[in-house]
């Protein structure tokens, strides 16, 4: 079984449970957006008190992706605070972590997080990929061409900083920000899996699968497989989302004949911030 389909799915309207992957310590809450049935891929916001720690190094047998939304958590000499994300490939050695200050974590792992204990990576990790730390706020801004392959232009207004992206496949995990304002015209469908978080703002989903869609908002959380069409989109007081993509984020536009009437009905209705 593939990744479901989830849409406007919100943290807060999802219950929390312990969350306990085989070679970690107690004491972890997730709140469990999206996960895989057969292999255990999963995207959540895991919640962790202050003093919670590992007390040696390992691996995952999965690929791992943390991006902190609050709190502080030491992921060996590297300190991830709000906006900080870490990315280690499976069987990538990572060092011990503790919880500083009570802290949420959006994390992403494309199979079951399983952990071993080890003091070295395993040979066919790609170490070439690792992201041991980024602090999100100190980048800049970029070309959001550099994280997809839209079949016609983007209007002026929305930008990306991509956290890691594989040169081989494509695949990314980016933040992408949209100015007050923005919209597309098009009806979007990807060749690869599209999973976003909300961390602020808005975003109107005019309609998926042609069908009536939704406002997405802070907490806010959708995953789709390839080839579900979504769109248009607007946003009335901008917006930023952590998007990753199975691949790279190729965009084929398809036209939506209401498109100017699904925009303006967000932008002119919906409450300013």
């Amino acid at each position: 079984m593939a990744r479901p389909q989830t849409e406007n799915l919100n943290a807060a309207n999802i219950e929390p449970v312990d969350w306990a992957p085989a070679g970690l310590p107690a004491g972890l809450r997730a709140r469990i957006f999206n996960q895989d049935d057969d292999n255990g891929a999963l995207s959540a916001i895991v919640e962790a008190p202050q003093g919670w720690s590992t007390t040696r190094s390992g691996f995952c047998q999965a690929d791992q992706e943390f991006f902190v939304l609050d709190g502080t958590l030491r992921q060996g000499d590297h300190i991830l605070t709000s906006g900080g994300f870490s990315f280690y490939p499976k069987g990538a050695l990572q060092p011990d972590w503790e919880v500083l200050e009570p802290c949420r974590v959006f994390v992403m792992f494309d199979a079951e997080p399983v952990y071993v204990a080890a003091t070295a990576s395993l040979s066919d990790a790609k170490i070439d990929q690792l992201v041991p730390f980024l602090d999100s706020w100190a980048m800049d801004w970029v070309n959001p061409l550099d994280a997809s392959d839209p079949s016609t232009d983007f209007r002026p207004g929305i930008f990306v900083k991509i956290l890691r992206q594989d040169p081989a496949t494509g695949t990314s995990t980016h933040l992408a920000g949209l100015m007050p304002g923005w919209y597309a015209e098009g009806v979007e469908v990807h060749p690869v899996r599209e999973e976003s978080l909300i961390i602020s703002g808005d975003v109107n989903i005019a309609e998926v699968s042609g069908k009536p869609g939704y406002t997405v908002t802070v907490g806010g959380y959708y995953s789709r497989p390839a080839g579900i069409p979504h769109g248009p989109l607007a946003s009335k007081n901008g917006n930023v989302g952590l998007v990753h993509s199975d691949g790279l984020l190729g965009i084929d536009y398809q036209d939506n004949p209401n498109a100017t009437n699904l925009i303006m009905k967000h932008l002119k209705n919906y409450p300013w911030a």
